[in-house]
């Protein structure tokens, strides 16, 4: 009988050998068949040949699987053979074009310009046309104009001359002055039209009109109910301009240009100066304030926007600088007292006369990267991430018992381990063969560690004090998301009105105020109280 170890000896010598074996059997077959040799035999060899043919077409099979993976093998490896010798050139040769290529040049993504080298975008690829900037001549425009036939008419009388104080009340008006205001009501654009009598007086003959309401300035307007839901979906929803404008169409039949949009955030920053100022003093006198800031493109040049928030109050501010100066110029931080909740940014270490909290969560991901970076270093960094996720759990569980703090020896404990790890830490790095690779990762962060031992545990000894600062990365997500939406802004003041309406909106939704009304109040010179 024909063992498999014989088919398998046959396979790998090649697929001849293989043709061969199977020749072979077929001539044992039709010769045991010529001897006219038993039934019973033959089948038995006709079944052996079957288990063998299968065999070998499993191995076939085999075979061509291998074969396309070492394809796919090969291929990849070429791929990267290529992006290594990239990689070479770019880093023997710096001055090389490939070195030069950016956003504005090529097909890399914005997000890989590093923040301090973003080109500036001077150079379009469209041609100019040589008309001048804003419509041309003939262009029909789209000033709002009055309706004739209004939804609702408010007529304002005239009861004293203004001049001789005689009663107008019987005198019939001569003439009436009219202006129209639309407003969205019961989500349908509505035109009230205001009209006011003109009489003369029968004592002094002189012409006295009736005032119109001060809110009415034009021949026709928007009224705050519009310029509301144009700000809610422009600078809350961060729908483009564009979109804007055929949203209030599709919504409520109401047709807006382009420059109404703007208008309307002009309009309502210019409303929200003293409530920015008040939010501005209450974070002042806050007990914990988180800080924060980002990067943001203005007309082309690298600018930032600073955050400082409570948990119910958020305030934006865009500048021209990152640092110190930046900071004093906003006014927040140089006189603030409490807890100030933060990075790593070295700038906030100028403000000594406020305790600081490091924000855990950037210390956790410093931690894993060690881990990842130097797996032999995994014995301590575990161990530290565990600490303070342990702390964090024991924290949350003392609050939810209405616990002012934890309990002392629990403390002492936390304390006893956290400068346990720190001690594994040091021997671990020194006692690494390759000790200089940790000298600017690994050896840096067990130097903040030691240093900022009681910034780290702020959050252990002050309940009122978050374990990290994502509250304020949450704040700023609104800012990344509108640029990326954009691309950036065009002009600084655009930047201060949107940065001005999206403190006081941030604030109004952490108070659980309703956001339209909320608006449509300030529009109204009466911006709901946020600091109470």
């Amino acid at each position: 009988m024909l063992r498999l170890s014989t088919i398998r000896q046959h396979y790998k010598q090649g697929f001849k050998s293989v043709v061969e074996l199977v020749e072979e059997l077929e001539q044992q077959i039709e010769a045991l068949t010529l001897s006219q040799q038993s039934p019973s035999h033959i089948v038995h060899l006709q079944q052996t040949i079957a288990a063998q043919q299968y065999e070998i077409q499993s191995l076939r099979e085999t075979v061509e699987n291998k074969s396309r993976q070492i394809f796919e093998i090969h291929q990849l490896n070429h791929r990267l053979q290529m992006r290594i010798r990239e990689l070479e050139s770019i880093l023997l040769h710096p001055d090389s074009p490939e070195t030069k290529k950016d956003s504005h040049n090529s097909s890399l993504p914005p997000s890989l310009d590093p923040p301090w080298s973003k080109p500036k975008r001077t150079r379009s690829l469209r041609k100019q046309s040589g008309l001048k900037v804003g419509g041309q001549i003939g262009h029909p425009g789209s000033t709002l104009r009055q309706i004739a036939d209004p939804d609702l008419v408010i007529f304002h009388q005239v009861k004293v001359c203004q001049h001789c104080h005689y009663s107008l009340i019987p005198v019939e008006s001569i003439k009436f002055h009219k202006r129209q205001i639309f407003e969205i009501e019961n989500g349908r654009l509505t035109v009230i039209e205001h009209r006011v009598e003109v009489k003369r007086c029968r004592a002094c003959q002189k012409i006295t009109k009736a005032l119109f309401p001060a809110n009415l300035k034009a021949p026709a307007q928007y009224g705050s109910t519009v310029f509301s839901r144009i700000v809610y979906l422009n600078l809350y929803q961060l729908l483009p301009v564009a979109r804007t404008a055929e949203s209030m169409q599709d919504l409520f039949n109401c047709p807006i240009s382009w420059a109404t949009v703007q208008r309307a955030a002009r309009f309502c920053s210019d409303k929200l100066i003293r409530s920015e100022q008040r939010i501005k003093a209450a974070i002042r006198d806050s007990l914990v304030a988180g800080v924060d800031e980002t990067g943001i493109r203005i007309n082309g040049e690298n600018n930032w926007v600073h955050l400082t928030r409570t948990d119910s109050l958020t305030h934006l501010a865009a500048h021209s600088k990152r640092g110190k100066t930046a900071m004093d110029e906003i006014g927040i931080l140089n006189q603030f007292k409490g807890t100030l909740v933060r990075d790593g940014w070295f700038s906030y270490n100028w403000y000594q006369q406020c305790q600081h909290s490091l924000c855990n969560a950037h210390l956790l991901r410093d931690l894993t990267f060690i881990e990842e970076a130097y797996p032999e270093q995994q014995k301590w960094t575990a161990d530290f991430a565990s600490l303070l996720l342990e702390i964090k759990e024991a924290v949350e569980t003392a609050r939810a018992n209405f616990q002012p703090q934890l309990e002392g020896a629990l403390q002492t404990n936390f304390l006893f381990r956290y400068d346990a790890i720190l001690v594994k830490a040091e021997k671990s790095i020194r006692g690494s063969p390759t000790e200089k690779r940790y000298s600017l990762n690994a050896q840096s962060l067990l130097k903040r560690l030691t240093k900022n031992k009681t910034d780290i545990l702020r959050f252990m000894f002050d309940f009122s004090v978050p374990f990290d600062n994502n509250g304020s990365e949450r704040d700023l997500r609104m800012i990344k998301l509108q640029q990326k939406i954009s691309g950036c802004f065009r002009t600084f003041e655009g930047v201060k009105a949107f940065c001005r309406i999206r403190s006081y909106l941030s604030s109004v939704r952490k108070q659980g105020r309703g956001l339209l009304v909320a608006i449509e109040s300030a529009l109204r010179s009466k911006p709901i109280s946020l600091t109470n």
